[in-house]
């Protein structure tokens, strides 16, 4: 089955001591909802599935439910990472993927390259890929403030995070 898998990223869980999510029940919960070789990678919720075909808002009222709080989701499939991991920005310093929840339009792009100054890239309406100039948490351009310049939800992982999440997907 290979290149049959998915990942869902889970935003804004297990930062602090708020929205504390267990990766044991999360893998529990995803298996329960029907998903296949369910595997979790690091706290921040990453979760691979076998499937392609991924039920996002069954899913959020699913985690809704489990752990008393909206957690949006993003569906990433192993192509699409296969994809990010070659573009040239992800192979310099400092890298960062903001995984949006939806695409974004050129007007919204053009927006985004105004008030960026580090190098960045959007990569199929959906991503930006972005080499920040400074530490992730010395920048301003985070996932917050693509958040809130977009107005959509979106989550962040690092180039490393996002290389283990391939290689647990191949």
């Amino acid at each position: 089955m290979l290149g049959m898998s998915s990942v869902i990223l889970l935003r804004g869980i297990n930062l602090g001591a708020k929205n504390k999510v267990d990766m044991k029940s999360l893998k529990s919960l995803f298996e329960e909802i029907g998903y296949e070789n369910v595997q979790t990678y690091i706290q921040t919720g990453n979760v691979i599935v076998e499937q392609t075909v991924i039920n996002v808002p069954a899913i959020e009222v699913a985690l809704r439910e489990s752990y008393g709080f909206e957690i949006p989701v993003v569906v990433r499939s192993k192509e699409e990472f296969d994809g990010i991991v070659q573009l040239p920005i992800f192979f310099r310093e400092q890298v960062y993927v903001m995984f949006l929840t939806q695409e974004i339009s050129v007007e919204q792009q053009e927006m985004l390259a105004g008030l960026i100054d580090d190098e960045f890239v959007v990569w199929k309406k959906r991503n930006v890929i972005i080499s920040l100039s400074k530490s992730y948490h010395q920048t301003k351009f985070t996932n917050a403030f693509f958040e809130r310049k977009l107005g959509i939800p979106s989550t962040a992982r690092n180039k490393n995070t996002v290389n283990k999440i391939l290689a647990k997907m191949s």
